[in-house]
């Protein structure tokens, strides 16, 4: 029996993947002899791949179930995140504003892209445009995650730094 898991692309994962590579990730699976959920998480950095990878799920099921049997394999997609580029590129100068602030107090801006949803990229789809700032954490979502405190001072002087600069604005 060919199963789910083994239609996805082995190497579009986020072990295999990097950068603003896109990828499918198995987060959880819950199971028994009657019914088995597999909850993915899908991310992309350009929205029209992202299509794509949802389509291509939709696909494998109806694949599945011309194979196994019409509703033997169901899905359902929702969105939980989406690429905030586009809702920051309009409004860059706060981008632009917080790498100041941030050379500021000596901390050396690092542009890249995160590779998992954010509180920020959710408020920016809600009309509050909200770049992500570094928080000094260390192992994110992991067992080990950690934030040491010298690094939360850190954050705090640039968050102040973007205040003064835009009040002297």
């Amino acid at each position: 029996m060919r199963s789910y898991i083994s239609l996805l692309p082995l190497l579009e994962t986020p072990a295999n993947t990097e950068g603003y590579e896109g990828f499918y990730h198995l987060n959880d699976i819950l199971g028994d002899v009657e019914l088995t959920t597999l909850n993915y998480i899908i991310r992309d950095f350009d929205q029209a791949s992202f299509e794509k990878r949802k389509k291509k799920m939709h696909l494998f099921v109806e694949e599945l179930n011309k194979e196994y049997g019409a509703g033997t394999f169901e899905i359902e997609i929702t969105d939980q995140y989406q690429n905030m580029k586009e809702k920051i590129e309009p409004v860059i100068h706060i981008v632009d504003k917080a790498r100041t602030a941030m050379e500021a107090v000596g901390v050396p801006p690092q542009i890249r892209p995160i590779r998992g949803g954010t509180d920020g990229a959710r408020l920016s789809f809600m009309g509050l445009p909200t770049p992500n700032l570094f928080t000094g954490g260390h192992n994110f979502h992991g067992r080990y995650e950690f934030i040491p405190t010298f690094a939360m001072e850190k954050s705090v002087e640039v968050i102040l730094k973007i205040i003064e600069l835009y009040a002297i604005d």
